[in-house]
C-alpha cells in the first residue's frame, strides 16, 4: 500500500479516529435525530440573546467558552442530566433576574454571569453528545443543531420587541424565561450519550496523550485567531452601518440578515463536511469568512452592507459547528470528547473575551474610524485559517484527501 492510500485510508471518514468505542455509530435512527431536535431547541433558546453592550456580550461568550473545563469533563464522567437539567433553571433564572435589573453591576451579574454559566451548561452536553450518535452524518446533524442559533437570532429579538411593547420590559424577560423553560424541559430528556460515562475519572494517559496531539493543538491554536476574528463584526456591524448612513433601525436589523446568512450557511457546511471533509470545509469557510471581513473596506453603501451580511454569515456560521466535527474526527475514544471540546473552548475563551473591547479600541484610537477594526478582526482570522491549514496537513498532505 503506498503511502498516500494509508493516508485516505486513514482519514476516509472520521470513523477511524474512534475505533477505540468499538461500537457502531448509528448515524440515524429516532433516538440519535432526538438528540438533535433537543439540541436544535437548545440552540435555538440560548444563543438568541445577544447584548448591544460589549463587555456584557463578552463575558457571555468568555464563560461559555472557559466553562469547557468544567462542564465538558463533567459530560465525559456524568452524563448529560447532571448538567441540562441545573442549566436549564439557571438560564431561565438569569432571564427573570434580568428584567428586575436597574444598574450596570446587577445587568453583570444577571445577564453575563449566571446566563453564561447557564449556557454553558447546556451547550456542552448538546455538542458532546451528537459526536456519541453520527459520524458519516456528523456534520450535517452538527449543522441542523446551531443552526437553531441562527434562528433563535432572527426570532428572538422580534419576540421580545413585541413582547416590550405589549406588557413592558420587565414582563417581557419574565415571559421569555417562561418560554425557555417550555422549550428546554424537553431538550433535557432528548440529549443524551450513547456512550456510557467513563468510570474512575480522567484518565491520566489519554489526558497526556491529548496534552502532546500536535494535530489538535494546531486544531486549537487556529481555532482561537479564527473565533478572535469572527465575533467582532457581528458588535460592531450595526454601528458600522450607521456611521455610513444607514438609519438605526435598518443598521440593528443588519444582525438579523446576517443570522439568516448563518443559517444557510450552517445547514450547507454542515452537509458540505460530510462530503469533503470536515477540516477541509472548516479551511474553507475562516478563508472566505476572512476575505469577505477585509473586503468590508470598500463596502459602504447600504446594498454593499447588506450583501456583506449575507456573505459574511453564510461563511462563517459553520465554523461554530465545525470545530466540534473537527475535534471528534481526531479523538479516538469520544468518552474523552466532553475533555477535548472543553479544552479547545477554554483556549478560545481569550479570544472571545479580549476581541470585542479590542475593536472598540481600535475604533476609538483611530477617531470613530473602522479600518482599524476591519484590519484587525481580518487578518488574525485569516492568521486562524493557515494554521487551521497546518492541522489538517499532519493528516494528510495530499490536496484532494478527504479530511
Amino acid at each position: 500500500m503506498t503511502l498516500n492510500e494509508k493516508e485516505n485510508v486513514a482519514i476516509s471518514d472520521g470513523a477511524e479516529a474512534s475505533q477505540a468505542t468499538s461500537v457502531q455509530f448509528p448515524d440515524g435512527g429516532l433516538k440519535a435525530w432526538l438528540v438533535v431536535v433537543g439540541g436544535f431547541l437548545t440552540y435555538f433558546v440560548t444563543f438568541g440573546d445577544a447584548s448591544d453592550i460589549s463587555w456584557i456580550g463578552s463575558i457571555q461568550l468568555f464563560l461559555l467558552f472557559i466553562g469547557g473545563l468544567a462542564f465538558g469533563p463533567i459530560f465525559d464522567t456524568k452524563g448529560s442530566k447532571v448538567l441540562f437539567i441545573p442549566g436549564t433553571v439557571l438560564f431561565a433564572l438569569s432571564l427573570m433576574l434580568v428584567s428586575i435589573c436597574r444598574n450596570y453591576y446587577q445587568f453583570i451579574l444577571a445577564q453575563s454571569l449566571l446566563f453564561g454559566i447557564g449556557d454553558a451548561m447546556l451547550f456542552y452536553p448538546t455538542i458532546s453528545a451528537i459526536s456519541h450518535w453520527f459520524n458519516k452524518r456528523r456534520g450535517l446533524a452538527l449543522g441542523i443543531v446551531v443552526a437553531g442559533s441562527s434562528l433563535g437570532g432572527m426570532a428572538w429579538p422580534l419576540i421580545i420587541e413585541r413582547l416590550i411593547r405589549g406588557v413592558g420590559f420587565g414582563w417581557a424577560l419574565r415571559i421569555v424565561g417562561f418560554m425557555s423553560l417550555v422549550l428546554l424541559a424537553p431538550a433535557c430528556f432528548m440529549v443524551v450519550p450513547r456512550l456510557p460515562p467513563r468510570k474512575g475519572g480522567l484518565d491520566p494517559q489519554e489526558m497526556n496523550a491529548t496534552f502532546k496531539d500536535g494535530t489538535f493543538w494546531l486544531l486549537v491554536v487556529g481555532m482561537l485567531l479564527v473565533m478572535w476574528g469572527m465575533f467582532i463584526p457581528f458588535y460592531y456591524l450595526p454601528l458600522y452601518a450607521a456611521k455610513h448612513g444607514l438609519d438605526a433601525t435598518f443598521s440593528n436589523d443588519l444582525i438579523t440578515i446576517l443570522n439568516a446568512g448563518s443559517l444557510v450557511g450552517r445547514l450547507l457546511s454542515g452537509a458540505l463536511a460530510d462530503k469533503i471533509g470536515k477540516f477541509n470545509t472548516a479551511v474553507i469557510c475562516s478563508l472566505l469568512s476572512g476575505i469577505v471581513l477585509l473586503c468590508l473596506h470598500a463596502m459602504r453603501t447600504k446594498g454593499a452592507i447588506v450583501a456583506f451580511a449575507v456573505l459574511y454569515g453564510l461563511f462563517s456560521g459553520g465554523l461554530i459547528s465545525l470545530q466540534s466535527a473537527c475535534v471528534a474526527q481526531i479523538t479516538k475514544n469520544l468518552q474523552m470528547i466532553g475533555v477535548r471540546i472543553g479544552l479547545m473552548m477554554a483556549v478560545c475563551s481569550i479570544g472571545v473575551l479580549t476581541g470585542s473591547p479590542i475593536g472598540g479600541a481600535l475604533v476609538s484610537a483611530n477617531g470613530g474610524q473602522f479600518y482599524g477594526l476591519i484590519d484587525f478582526s481580518g487578518i488574525i482570522l485569516l492568521a486562524g485559517c493557515a494554521i487551521l491549514i497546518l492541522s489538517r496537513w499532519t493528516i494528510s498532505r495530499s490536496f484532494m484527501a478527504v479530511v
